[in-house]
């Protein structure tokens, strides 16, 4: 049997692996952890075990040393000078928050000269000296896939400028767009260097991503795409392969991107992360055929429709599906195509994980994550 290392590298590469690899992806929200972390307890099965035990690929991440945040303020945001607030959205069962952008730090900026102004994060406020420890506590033999993160630079544009002025931008001022990227690809790429430099070989995969496309269609043109993006993320994949010439390479992105593929296969991805299959057009079929040579794909299990509001023989059933026909011949990693809702069944995500792994393997990795 593969290791999950081995399983993970040999379906990027195409090759046929001894099952199916998982993974979490961004995994449950904090307030669907809590309702399936009771419902597995319920059953004798430590959540955080359970997670770890289930997983081919695991993240790590260096500790965040830098400049005080204000209190409740995610650090992920929080470097750029973006101000959030947290805002309720119920109570009772699908009791949650999430952190809503109130600050945009670059917004009303005309000039790139006066970028100079702003206060950009340093690749310096991380601990890299943390991430060795914590990736052989987690995984002491190595056996796992490791991934890092590399950047999402249009994303964070869009947060410090605030997404209706950036998509304005864009258009009307497409050379300021791209003075803010340089100066973000800049911090990502001090930033894997240093993450380089403290797990080396030991990373196998670079997670990136920009949102490109809406539940119906891009979110900008192909044409705005290959002028003022794609340069970047080439630089920032030309830059980690570079540094690890072993590595995959994964690209986030939400939505409707059948027809931009082709422009992220160019800018140095193997394989799309998210794989929204219930957006217009990406469909598994047609996906495999036109770009399964050249793209592998992790995801494709549907949270906004299938695990929500499947029963479990439907879920089973198209779990099955996503695995015969992204994973024909290797390049599919299943994966939920985002973050697992507050709603979704237990029982759902349960049948998803047990029909990817296969009865035997899941009931191991069950019995491993039972509490003692």
């Amino acid at each position: 049997m593969m290791t999950s290392r081995e399983r993970v590298r040999a379906a990027l590469n195409h090759q046929q692996p001894d099952r199916t690899p998982f993974a979490w992806g961004f995994g449950p929200t904090q307030e669907m952890q809590k309702v399936f972390s009771s419902w597995l307890s319920q059953r004798g099965v430590d959540w955080p075990a359970f997670r770890h035990a289930v997983s081919d690929i695991m993240g790590c991440d260096p500790e965040y040393i830098g400049p005080p945040m204000k209190p409740g303020q995610p650090v992920y945001v929080g470097i750029w000078g973006i101000d959030t607030k947290n805002v309720s959205y119920g109570d009772g069962d699908g009791a949650g928050s999430y952190d809503e952008f109130v600050g945009h730090p670059l917004a009303g900026i005309e000039d790139p000269a006066d970028f100079d102004n702003i206060p950009w994060p340093n690749a310096d406020w991380f601990d890299y000296a943390t991430m060795a420890p914590q990736a052989a506590q987690l995984d002491p033999d190595a056996q796992k896939a490791l991934c890092i993160g590399g950047g999402n630079p249009f994303e964070i544009y869009c947060w410090m400028t605030g997404m209706e002025e950036a998509m304005m931008n864009l258009l009307a001022d497409p050379e300021l767009v791209m003075a803010g990227l340089d100066r973000i690809c800049s911090f990502f790429e001090a930033r894997v260097a240093r993450c380089v430099k403290a797990l080396g070989d030991r990373i196998d995969l670079v997670f990136f991503g920009d949102d490109l496309g809406s539940q119906e269609g891009l979110l900008f043109s192909r044409d705005s795409y290959q002028k003022v993006i794609q340069p970047f993320h080439r630089r920032l994949t030309d830059h980690a392969r570079r540094l690890l010439p072993n590595a995959k390479f994964l690209f986030h992105s939400d939505g409707a991107v059948f027809d931009i593929l082709p422009d992220v296969i160019d800018a140095g991805i193997d394989a799309l992360e998210a794989v929204q299959t219930d957006a217009a057009g990406m469909v598994p079929e047609l996906l495999k055929e036109a770009y399964g040579s050249r793209l592998s794909f992790h995801g494709g299990i549907p949270v906004q429709s299938l695990l929500p509001h499947g029963d479990v023989p439907t879920v089973r059933k198209e779990c099955r599906r996503f695995c015969e026909v992204f994973g024909r011949g290797g390049g599919y990693i299943a994966a939920p195509s985002h973050a697992i809702q507050t709603g979704t069944p237990p029982e759902n995500i349960w049948a998803m994980v047990e029909t990817v792994l296969g009865e035997e393997v899941f009931q191991k990795a069950v019995d491993a994550a039972r509490k003692r």
